[in-house]
């Protein structure tokens, strides 16, 4: 008996369906769709008018190049584009939308009303679609451009209508989406009307004005500037100051050839940029646009076009990380006290140390002599090389200070107390000597008394031996005995002696754990380095030793985070604390 066919041809209108579902997944999809082809069209202003977060209708209007009828009618087929005529097209692409699948996805699963005119015309084209299905085509007239009103979204679909979220959750979809283009492109004018109320009417400006018209007023005067161009890449845009962390990523945004993208690669490399400026858990706003010939990247690796690849993605990455590192060196990354008396960063850092240290000590009752050199275990006091200021601060004046859980140092200031964590006060401490040292090449070593014989794993050895250049450089003295075996002659001036097994393994480990998150050799020794080798939660000090560590905090460039984003201290206030006690 012969057996019929298993496999067949499914029929157009079930193919468009299924390549909607690829594309056309909730109304912000389809808004994004459509202000792309606007954008491509040359359109200088984009109006989107919503009801129903989408669903009831999403218009998009634009006054862009319109299309004649046999265009309009195409414009609907699938894989019908006028961005491609060829394979190497693909790899050139400089426009938004290139699959000619767009226009064809939303009319397979919505009531479609395209009407456009071609420039330079005074009449144009209607076509009336209903599941992808052309019901009626007509003469229209109006202004040049192009407006496509879709109805009823997913009317034909009812299952993938029960996946939508609620109206005020689909139009929150869809203001995202237009910020990002009214982001990406401040020369077009952007309005949004959602339930006859008007959003926004956002004119053409300059990117700075754009970026606070879009993400608020108060963003404008504390965003850092960014133009960096070498032979592959170039980079412009704005980061923000220490004033707009942020607790979530959703003030990042990068564009790539004008396109926005989701990189966290790329994100990372912004953010690993800051380094010890930003706390754990936050995140720096940035609007960034990269610019690369478009056949060192594949934009076709995702139906939505969301995701890229890179031909050299670490080049792109050192070159992103780079361009927001030089941009970072200028005085606006920390936010000036007022705008009306604006202190530099090194002006801000030596007010705050002089009045809190002076605080600190006009609590003190009696005079603390200070023996720098009787306390072996904290860390180095202040050289005789430092500036004046930084000499007073070492002086034995009186100072009340007192060490909780040997874990907090507690001090008492006009406003209230500080509390400072000590290892991770010390970790800022180290962090900063390590950097300089390596910088220099000047960091000095101790010899231990009797060379330390350690043992390691051959993953260990390999590590240690790939940034055994720059251990030696801060201080360490080490000499290979055989096989995976090594000597440990000297460490860092500094350190307290003892364990040096496990202080220099606990390094090895710490550096293997921050290879995914720390892609520059350097700066991952020196903050395992300082890390491992800073005074722990328990460690009991003495007086003279905690008047050293904070001292010597106050002299760092950077006393507020330790350099894995910890803050190094808290300051509770007296109110604080009269409304604990339910003080009036």
């Amino acid at each position: 008996m012969k057996q019929g066919n298993t496999i067949r041809v499914l029929p157009d209108n079930l193919i468009n369906k299924i390549a909607a579902g690829e594309v056309i997944d909730r109304p912000a999809a389809v808004c994004k769709e459509l202000v792309e082809n606007a954008i491509d069209a040359g359109a200088s202003r984009i109006e989107v008018i919503i009801k129903g977060g989408g669903t009831q209708l999403l218009q998009v209007v634009d006054n862009g190049s319109g299309m004649g009828e046999e265009d309009a009618i195409l414009a609907i087929q699938r894989h019908a584009t006028s961005k491609i005529r060829t394979l190497q097209d693909i790899e050139r692409i400089h426009t938004l939308g290139f699959r000619g699948e767009a226009l064809a996805s939303i009319a397979a699963v919505a009531r479609v009303e395209l009407r456009t005119v071609p420039a330079g015309s005074i009449s144009g084209t209607a076509l009336f679609i209903e599941g992808g299905v052309v019901q009626r085509i007509e003469e229209s007239g109006g202004n040049h451009g192009t407006s496509i009103a879709v109805k009823n979204l997913f009317f034909n679909t009812p299952a993938r209508r029960k996946f939508l979220r609620s109206e005020n959750a689909e139009y929150r979809q869809i203001l995202r989406v237009l910020d990002r283009f009214a982001l990406a492109y401040p020369e077009v004018d952007f309005a949004l009307t959602n339930d006859e109320q008007a959003v926004f009417n956002l004119r053409a400006a300059p990117l700075d004005e754009r970026i606070a018209a879009v993400l608020g007023k108060h963003v404008r005067d504390n965003l850092i500037k960014i133009e960096d161009e070498s032979a592959v890449l170039r980079i412009s845009g704005y980061v923000g100051n220490t004033e707009l962390l942020r607790k979530t990523r959703n003030d990042q945004h990068l564009f790539l050839n004008r396109r926005a993208i989701s990189d966290r690669t790329l994100i990372f490399a912004v953010t690993s940029a800051y380094g010890e400026l930003i706390p754990r858990g936050q995140f720096p706003l940035h609007v960034l646009f990269l610019e690369l010939d478009p056949e060192q990247v594949d934009v076709n690796v995702h139906p939505t076009k969301n995701e890229v690849r890179f031909a050299d993605p670490n080049l792109i990455f050192n070159l992103v990380r780079g361009a927001v590192k030089r941009a970072l060196r200028s005085d606006d990354i920390i936010p000036n006290a007022t705008d009306a008396n604006p202190m530099s960063r090194d002006d801000m850092l030596r007010r705050f140390r002089t009045s809190v240290i002076e605080e600190m000590r006009s609590f003190s009752g009696e005079q603390v002599q200070i023996d720098f050199d009787a306390v072996p275990s904290a860390p180095d006091p202040v050289p005789e090389s430092a500036p004046p200021e930084q000499k007073r601060l070492r002086q034995a004046e009186p100072m009340m200070i007192w060490q909780l859980h040997n874990k907090y140092l507690l001090a008492p200031i006009k406003s209230g107390l500080v509390v400072i964590d000590q290892h991770v006060a010390h970790e800022r401490i180290l962090y900063e000597r390590a950097k300089k040292n390596l910088q220099e090449k000047s960091g000095a070593g101790q010899q231990l008394l009797f060379p330390k014989t350690i043992d390691l794993s051959h993953e260990d050895f390999a590590v240690l031996m790939e940034i055994l250049p720059f251990l030696e450089r801060i201080g360490f003295i080490i000499k290979g005995f055989s096989g995976s075996t090594v000597v440990l002659e000297g460490v860092p001036v500094g350190l307290r002696i003892g364990d040096e097994e496990k202080l220099l393994t606990d390094i090895l480990n710490e550096y293997k754990e921050r290879q995914t998150t720390e892609k520059d050799i350097r700066e991952r020794v020196v903050r395992s380095f300082s890390c491992r080798t800073a005074i722990m939660s328990g460690d009991r000090l003495s007086p003279e030793a905690m008047v050293a560590l904070i001292d010597q905090l106050f002299a760092t460039e950077n006393p507020y985070f330790c350099p894995h984003g910890r803050p190094v201290m808290i300051t509770i206030t007296i109110d604080e604390l009269d409304k604990r006690f339910e003080r009036k």
